[in-house]
């Protein structure tokens, strides 16, 4: 028996799909190298290895400007869902939800004055 080879899937990293959304969302690699604490030069190889692991282009590229192509569209919404839940998971760890009553006492005097 002979069981297939598969090329195992590559993982997408949620700071490549940040500085991907940051583009998207800014139309210009120079912009989103701000919004994501990088230089632009960064950036572009940060878009140059996502699209040769996906084996497609994202961004259609000209003089002033980028815009999504049908793959890049596709791909932001997946990772702004991506990115949402992985923040939402690492929140619920680090900020644990908070309830319950908060109670504060205050001299009479200056609780009058601040309420």
């Amino acid at each position: 028996m002979t069981i297939p080879f598969r090329r195992p899937i590559p993982l997408l990293d949620n700071d490549v799909l940040r500085t991907f959304v940051a583009i998207a969302e800014t139309g210009n690699f120079s912009t989103a190298a701000e919004t994501v604490f990088r230089t632009p030069s960064a950036v572009s190889m940060q878009i140059k290895k996502l699209e040769e692991q996906l084996g497609v282009t994202l961004f259609r590229r000209d003089a002033r400007s980028v815009t999504l192509t049908q793959h890049g569209e596709m791909l932001l919404s997946y990772a702004r869902n991506i990115l949402a839940l992985s923040n939402e998971a690492v929140s619920r760890f680090i900020m644990p939800e908070l309830s319950g009553v908060v109670r504060l006492g205050a001299p009479e005097d200056i609780g009058e004055r601040l309420l």
